[in-house]
C-alpha cells in the first residue's frame, strides 16, 4: 500500500520498493507541489534512501514520509 500525505504546500507520496521479491524494503518518496499554480511538471523531488532498509513496505513508507517532511522543513522556500 502506498502512503500519501499533504504537508505544507507539498503532496508527499511514499513509494518504497524491493530490489528482489525476498529482499528488504528501501524507502523512497516523491514530492509534488500543491496549489492553483501547480502543473504536471510540479514534481520537486524523488529520493531513495539506500542507506536504510526495512522489513515491510509500510515501515519503509512511514520512514520515507518522515524523511520527506524533514526535507521540506529544511528547504524553507518550499513552505512559503
Amino acid at each position: 500500500m502506498k502512503s500519501m500525505v499533504s504537508y505544507k504546500n507539498c503532496l508527499v507520496r511514499g513509494e518504497s520498493f524491493q530490489l528482489a521479491q525476498s529482499s528488504s524494503w528501501i524507502p523512497r518518496y516523491s514530492l509534488t507541489r500543491q496549489g492553483a499554480n501547480s502543473t504536471p511538471k510540479s514534481a520537486l523531488s524523488h529520493h531513495d534512501r539506500l542507506d536504510k532498509v526495512f522489513r515491510t513496505e509500510s515501515e519503509a513508507d512511514d520512514f520515507a514520509l518522515q524523511d520527506a517532511m524533514l526535507w521540506i522543513d529544511q528547504n524553507t522556500r518550499l513552505s512559503e
